[in-house]
């Protein structure tokens, strides 16, 4: 399922962090370089949830059973 989101709870947001420590590992150029650690990914993640919590930013989110696969 992929849907908008707009705001982001622990879940989701540990769920992003592991995608994005994943893309960066798997060599994706996405702004970080490897090794990312869970730190500096969360603190990413925190950022775009503030933006995304006042509006400033959409953000989709590719979720299954397991819980986020993509965004």
């Amino acid at each position: 399922t992929i849907s908008q989101v707009d705001h982001l709870d622990e879940t989701r947001l540990h769920g992003l962090v592991d995608v994005l420590i994943d893309c960066v590992a798997g060599g994706a150029s996405v702004s970080f370089m490897h090794p990312l650690s869970p730190a500096k990914a969360t603190a990413f993640w925190r950022r775009v949830a503030e933006d995304v919590e006042s509006g400033a930013r959409a953000l989709l989110v590719a979720e299954d059973d397991r819980g986020v696969i993509g965004t």
